[in-house]
């Protein structure tokens, strides 16, 4: 929290309504999350929360996720010294198959160097939908099978469960409604301007929710995986702050823009030709646009230094609408 709260000045009160708030600094932090699908879409239900839960849970994103969850740090005296051990997947290359592969290994941290040694595969078979041990080194002292035995039951687990990229999506699309910029700090911090500090609660309510739920559960650890922590405070409404602000806005605007131009880009080099696909785009740029504008009184200050960014942007998109045009032109019947 403090990396981003440090740089605002926050005011204890309990009037949000007061002409010397500029808004509110939120942030959240999850613990590692396992929760039905069944019961995030109760909870929804329940409080009125207008984002859906994603029910299509594919097989892929739960071997990812549970092999994901493999991770042990073993502290050993070699000779003397502390020797530290951390075992964990990562990938193998990807490729177009049925067959997915993750590799456990293990790693020893050096001073200077790391090395890797891998201790098995996990793979995923696409087409029966089990995860199988390969290629394990017999001759290591780790508890191998104990790993998969582990990624196993997570699997299972996560064939109806979603885990902390869902619900920090959830979270992020309602957070975008609540017209907030991203705050440059590790983790979710975001500033949200006063005319929708009356959404936070719900967002509470729902992670509050969503927690009870949570069936991970720590390993020897009194860490509580059910405690979701998320918090907010009143931002002064003064010139020194609105320049910070200012400031957090061009980073996440120019964060913003280099996505969209991304994502056009793409559709562009694919040959993308969908009207309704342009018709989107157009309006997610609109929107970025009113957003600036808004900025623009919330700050009190003029945001022209993005509008190069948007220059480009727009291009980019009429680029994109002038291949959707001559595809429709040529896809015209011809007169008789």
């Amino acid at each position: 929290m403090s990396n981003g709260i440090n740089k605002f000045m926050a005011i204890n009160t309990d009037n949000g309504q007061a002409e010397n708030i500029m808004g509110k600094y939120m942030y959240y932090s999850l613990p590692n999350m396992v929760v039905k699908v069944d019961s995030v879409k109760s909870v929804c239900e329940q409080i009125g929360f207008p984002i859906e839960v994603n029910e299509k849970i594919s097989i892929t994103d739960a071997y990812r996720s549970a092999t994901g969850e493999i991770y042990d740090r073993i502290e050993e005296s070699v000779n003397g010294e502390k020797k530290v051990t951390r075992i964990y997947c990562r990938d193998n290359k990807r490729a177009e198959s049925e067959v997915l592969s993750r590799e456990l290994v293990e790693e020893t941290l050096y001073e200077s160097t790391n090395t890797y040694k891998k201790l098995a595969n996990i793979i995923l078979d696409k087409a029966s939908g089990t995860i199988t041990l390969s290629d394990v080194d017999y001759t290591s002292g780790r508890d191998i099978r104990g790993y998969f035995r582990q990624a196993e039951q997570m699997f299972e687990l996560y064939q109806d469960c979603i885990g902390n990229r869902s619900i920090e999506t959830m979270a992020g699309k309602y957070i975008s409604q609540m017209n907030a910029i991203s705050i440059s700090a590790r983790g979710h911090h975001y500033f949200i301007p006063k005319a929708y500090m009356h959404k936070i609660q719900l967002l509470e309510d729902f992670m509050e929710l969503v927690g009870n739920e949570n069936l991970y559960t720590y390993p020897n650890s009194k860490r509580d995986a059910k405690y979701i922590s998320i918090n907010s405070m009143y931002v002064a409404d003064d010139e020194k702050q609105r320049k910070k602000m200012a400031h957090e806005f061009y980073l996440d605007m120019a964060r913003e823009i280099e996505e969209y131009q991304k994502r056009i880009g793409k559709l562009i080099q694919n040959g993308n030709t969908s009207q309704k696909i342009l018709d989107r785009w157009v309006l997610k740029i609109q929107s970025l646009e009113a957003k600036k504008r808004d900025y623009e009184m919330i700050l009190k200050r003029d945001l022209s230094g993005i509008d190069e960014e948007f220059t480009m942007l727009r291009d980019m998109c009429n680029q994109f609408g002038m291949g959707v045009r001559n595809a429709q032109i040529w896809n015209m019947p011809m007169a008789a």
